[in-house]
């Protein structure tokens, strides 16, 4: 329980002990105030006073109300602050109630037909990144990234030429995770979902303009295509439901 006062106190977890026993009133904190010793009848139970790492995300962590957790942001853990290096530098531990680290791509979805698209990612809450960083897609590698003044960042998109044969109405979609990889700590600390689509599978002019990315309609060519100068003939591209 967290008390943060006379008239206000909050659960934030519950830990079974010994079930079926009820625990002795008798409970002793270890010298350093990492463990709580308990009592039941028959048996002596030492438990750690708090379990930051079960929460795997920053939200969860800063959001369990457990006054001992923050966000180790670029070691992508939550932790104790004393546990997280370099903790004391600026935006490097995120604690309760301070917000977590947050990335936005443009755009945030690219044709697998389409040349390398150079992408800008605007990262808040992140400390400083001298060190580097690469842009990871998930399963389809990495690529440099460079860093800009003013929480800015460039990266190129891969091309990923294939994609499974799609069959929902808005033709193939892949969702990959895009994570700013950490050339300090060699890990993923921020991410955001991507997509890469396929205008080329969508088989009739209505299902190509209703489509939710990019793709236009060739009528002379009967096809779908997310880059309207393969049409023939400019009056061949359609763009609405007509």
């Amino acid at each position: 329980v967290r008390v943060d006062g006379p008239q206000d106190a909050h659960l934030y977890e519950s830990v079974p002990v010994t079930p079926g026993q009820p625990l002795l009133r008798d409970m002793e904190l270890s010298p350093d105030q990492r463990h709580l010793y308990l009592l039941s009848r028959g048996e002596v139970v030492r438990l750690p006073v708090e379990t930051c790492g079960q929460y795997p995300a920053c939200d969860a962590c800063l959001g369990s109300g457990d006054p001992h957790c923050g966000w180790c942001v670029l070691h992508n853990r939550c932790c104790r602050e004393s546990e997280c290096p370099r903790a004391l530098e600026s935006q490097r531990f995120a604690a309760a109630p301070g917000p977590c680290p947050q990335l936005l791509v443009e755009p945030n979805n690219v044709s697998v037909t389409a040349a390398s698209v150079l992408l800008q990612l605007t990262v808040q809450n992140l400390p400083d990144l001298g060190p580097g960083v690469t842009c990871s897609f998930e399963g389809l590698g990495q690529s440099k990234a460079e860093v800009l003044p003013g929480g800015l960042i460039r990266c190129q998109s891969p091309t990923p030429r294939e994609l499974p044969p799609g069959t929902g109405p808005h033709g193939d979609a892949r969702s990959v995770r895009l994570q700013l990889h950490s050339l300090e700590t060699m890990m993923d600390f921020a991410g955001a979902d991507f997509v890469f689509y396929n205008c080329s599978l969508l088989p009739s002019c209505l299902s190509c303009v209703r489509s939710r990315f990019a793709c236009q309609w060739c009528k002379y060519r009967h096809v779908c295509t997310h880059d309207p100068r393969e049409c023939a003939f400019a009056e061949g591209r359609v763009s609405t439901a007509e």
